[in-house]
């Protein structure tokens, strides 16, 4: 608008032609942005937006004690892996999401044989993208018994970016527990929601 104005004033009949010109130039400059704007609110009314959620059980066994001390050996370690794209909604969107973010995570214990406490213990999501760690002691160990991971660390920026490379990522548990001779099953669910549109991801 401004530039419009700035040529108003400057209005004279020698220079009618070059001033006839610049009225052109100025619409069209202005008539360009108006419709880049546009286009960029009407492309993100077709956002989608989903939720993307996985759960992973992993089997975990303490082994009795043995030798002629009978010391207690009560480490432990499981893996499993996670592919983004088992998802039907990312499959579906895959090379058209914006942004991939994390809602919430969470480990359950089920399948426990004999209650017992994890000392302590650690959980790693980790890929060629990034890794997220999280440390845990003192939780007890019983059927439906849970704990989060929280975000306290900036962890879920990492796991975000994991999720975003749509590539396959490892989950690792280990720790030590109070007691041995018996098993569990460590479930972990992650709940993450995912924007993408039909235009493309940019």
């Amino acid at each position: 608008m401004e530039i419009i104005l700035s040529l108003c004033q400057n209005y004279s009949p020698i220079n009618h032609k070059a001033m006839k010109m610049k009225m052109l130039f100025a619409t069209i400059l202005l008539s360009g942005l108006m419709f880049n704007t546009g286009c960029k609110k009407v492309k993100s009314l077709l956002d989608v937006t989903f939720d993307a959620n996985y759960t992973v059980d992993m089997n975990m066994t303490i082994p009795p004690a043995s030798g002629t001390i009978k010391s207690i050996q009560s480490s432990f370690e499981g893996n499993a892996t996670v592919d983004p794209t088992s998802n039907s909604e990312v499959a579906k969107y895959l090379n058209l999401i914006k942004t991939w973010h994390i809602k919430n995570l969470t480990g359950t214990f089920k399948n426990v044989t004999k209650e017992a406490v994890l000392q302590n213990g650690t959980i790693t999501f980790s890929s060629d993208a990034g890794t997220a760690t999280w440390t845990f002691t003192n939780v007890s160990i019983k059927n439906g018994g849970s704990f989060s991971m929280d975000n306290n660390k900036g962890q879920w920026a990492e796991l975000d970016k994991i999720l975003s490379a749509k590539k396959e990522f490892t989950i690792t548990v280990n720790g030590k527990t109070d007691i041995d001779d018996f098993s569990f099953t460590m479930s972990v669910k992650i709940e993450s929601t995912i924007t993408a549109n039909p235009l493309g991801s940019k």
